[in-house]
């Protein structure tokens, strides 16, 4: 059982072992370095559970002949989108997508980051034809005050924005959270903004004061 744990051990920086995994791995092996023979039905479960996980990661021919164009792109944009996030979740994960940048990962990765709800929320999304394409005349609406800050909300209020392109980003797994950089029409000033946070520009009503005779 002690080299068991050993060849565990030295695997733990692997992302698929969790925290919690890793530390139970180091508290076994604690205990059996003091001279423990035996460990309980439960923690030889647990070991059980965790050699498993790498069996899942060994050369997988079958899941690398279905390696398209399709799932690299759901690849690239799941891991952008939890790099990009205010939190790093999955961190270990993205740490193996950066280090080996091109390669196909093991599907049990895939299906961590792919898909889980919120990615799956992401990828839809940016499938998705674009509301708005570039060159298009759009506006604010008030809820852009929030991303955007007070002050550069209060100047782009009402003005006229034309769409420079609708981004492949989205940060926020919510609908309409496709990223579009636009452009002032009365300064150089460009911008991101989300597309649920933009409309269709329509011009103002100016509300012109009487004047007395």
């Amino acid at each position: 059982m002690k080299a068991r744990v050993d060849q565990l051990i030295e695997k733990s920086e692997n992302p698929i072992i969790s925290d919690w995994e890793r530390g139970f791995l180091e508290s076994v092996h604690q205990q059996l370095e003091r001279g423990r023979r035996e460990l309980s039905a439960r923690q030889c479960e647990i070991i059980e559970r965790v050699e498993k996980k790498f069996v899942g990661l060994q050369a997988d021919s079958d899941w690398e002949s279905q390696w398209d164009e399709e799932k690299a792109w759901e690849w690239k944009t799941a891991v952008s989108y939890y790099e990009e996030g205010t939190e790093r979740y999955y961190s270990r994960i993205l740490d193996w997508a950066k280090e080996n940048p091109g390669k196909v990962p093991p599907a049990v990765f895939y299906r961590k980051l792919v898909e889980n709800k919120y990615a799956q929320k992401i990828i839809k999304a940016l499938r998705d034809e674009p509301k708005y394409a570039a060159g298009a005349s759009v506006m604010l609406r008030s809820g852009a005050r929030a991303p955007l800050g007070y002050f550069l909300y209060q100047e782009m209020m009402n003005e006229l924005l034309f769409v420079v392109t609708p981004t492949d980003k989205a940060i926020h797994a919510a609908k309409g959270c496709r990223i579009y950089s636009v452009l002032s029409s009365t300064s150089a000033k460009t911008f991101e903004i989300e597309e649920r946070f933009i409309k269709k520009w329509r011009k103002t009503k100016k509300v012109e004061d009487d004047i007395p005779f």
